[in-house]
């Protein structure tokens, strides 16, 4: 699996339905309900459901083929604040809400600690 940069892959996951409207139409219509864009995400600390603060979304692996997110990295900190590893689990196993600082993990702290090194 290859990481995309964000900034590649946000120009490449727009540019398709920029193309197909009109400019007009799309700055008309903004982010549609129940999305949130990238830089939403990006940086967010990340909570287990047990309440502990174990890191924050350090970047996103995209499909550029299907323009879908494959896995959301989290860089998982100690209790110093200092990178212990980077981990990646898949989006639908975070509870987003928007306008929040925060997003859960649907693991408790100890079972994402045991999650395998993402290598970067």
């Amino acid at each position: 699996m290859r990481i995309i940069p964000i900034a590649a892959l946000l120009a490449a996951t727009l540019a398709a339905p920029a193309m197909a409207q009109s400019s007009a139409a799309s700055q008309a219509s903004g982010v549609p309900a129940g999305h949130i864009r990238a830089e939403q995400l990006l940086d967010r600390d990340v909570y287990s459901t047990d309440n502990v603060e174990i890191g924050e979304v350090e970047d996103l692996v995209i499909d550029p083929a299907q323009g879908r997110i494959t896995a959301v990295v989290i860089e998982l900190e100690n209790r110093l604040g200092l990178t212990q590893k980077h981990v990646s689990v898949t989006m639908d196993q975070l509870r987003v809400t928007p306008g929040e600082r925060r997003v859960t993990l649907n693991m408790a702290s100890g079972e994402i600690r045991s999650l395998p090194a993402f290598n970067r």
